[in-house]
């Protein structure tokens, strides 16, 4: 008899916040200069007062008034850079994303691939329409390319200069803005338990089929709240960009917001990456269906089923 617990119902949601707190404590104890009260209380200062500043406390003497004034408070509160500058950020980040390509690779060589067996191809069912295949596929492309302007910027010291790496630098906010209306889109049409709520000829239409396993529901969360992490740091970071007046007032704000850039950023790529494995590596076939829209019904009945009851009943 199979167990009901709290714990068996809910396993893939309790591992990974577990594991999320792991990686988080590991990354921000050991990889990243922060005083946890005064991360906690400098968020919390900015929406009870306004004040962006970064002072907490009031000044002591002039000079430290003065500095405040200057260059915000203390650089050690909050520090985006990796160890102690973003050179050594630059010789150490990078195994993160080594770490995470393991995983895969290590997925792939002890689980291999999943194959439907089709005997009749010509036999089709349509899941993906063209709005879904448009949608799906300019989040890809849109994604793919804030990664590589992304790591041109994180990554500037190894980029070096020159006009491709300008250009890369340069468009990286342009893209963020591209993706803000893909990112809304994605979010809607991957909303599958919104049948629970509006169970519509609309939300029928535009709604992914199928149900959610307890993992991929993981995925579409992160997905959501790390974009939107994504878009609000970024467009703010953008927003605030400082000139001589205004540098000393955004100075802490803005690294905040780098923090937490660059944080959803590692979170999310892990489980974009993840979504891409088993969506297109570890199921034979998933590609073609993306690119086309229409899956042999014999592959929905082995490897989708779920996807092909929501279909059927939908007719």
């Amino acid at each position: 008899m199979q167990s009901n617990t709290f714990f068996t119902r809910n396993r893939a949601y309790i591992l990974t916040l577990l594991g999320l707190g792991v990686v988080g404590l590991i990354f921000v104890s050991f990889l990243m200069i922060i005083e946890w009260e005064y991360f906690l209380k400098y968020p919390i200062h900015v929406l009870l007062t306004g004040d962006t500043s970064g002072v907490l406390t009031e000044p002591t003497s002039n000079y430290q008034a003065m500095v405040n004034a200057a260059f915000g408070p203390s650089y050690n509160s909050i520090a985006p850079e990796i160890i102690r500058a973003s050179n050594e950020r630059q010789e150490f980040i990078w195994w993160v994303f080594v770490a995470e390509i393991a995983i895969f690779c290590f997925m792939y060589a002890k689980y291999g691939r999943k194959v439907a067996t089709v005997r009749d191809p010509n036999d089709k069912v349509q899941v993906f329409s063209i709005f879904h295949r448009a949608v799906i596929w300019l989040n890809i492309i849109v994604i793919s390319a804030l990664i590589i302007t992304g790591f041109n910027i994180t990554w500037g010291m190894r980029s070096g200069g020159g006009d491709i790496a300008f250009f890369l630098r340069g468009s990286h906010e342009i893209l963020g803005l591209v993706w803000l209306p893909l990112w809304f889109a994605m979010t809607l049409i991957a909303f599958k338990d919104a049948k629970i709520l509006f169970n519509n000829s609309i939300t029928k239409k535009l709604i992914l089929r199928g149900g959610y396993s307890p993992m991929r529901r993981v995925i579409f969360i992160v997905f959501v709240i790390m974009g939107a992490g994504l878009l609000l740091s970024g467009i703010t970071i953008w927003y605030i960009h400082p000139d001589a007046y205004t540098h000393s007032e955004f100075i802490q704000l803005k690294r905040a917001m780098i923090y937490l850039h660059f944080g959803a950023s590692v979170l999310m790529m892990f489980f974009l990456m993840d979504f891409v494995y088993s969506v297109m590596i570890a199921v034979k076939g998933n590609l073609k269906g993306l690119v086309t829209g229409k899956y042999p019904r014999e592959h929905l009945e082995q490897l989708a089923p779920d996807v092909l009851k929501d279909i059927e009943e939908k007719r």
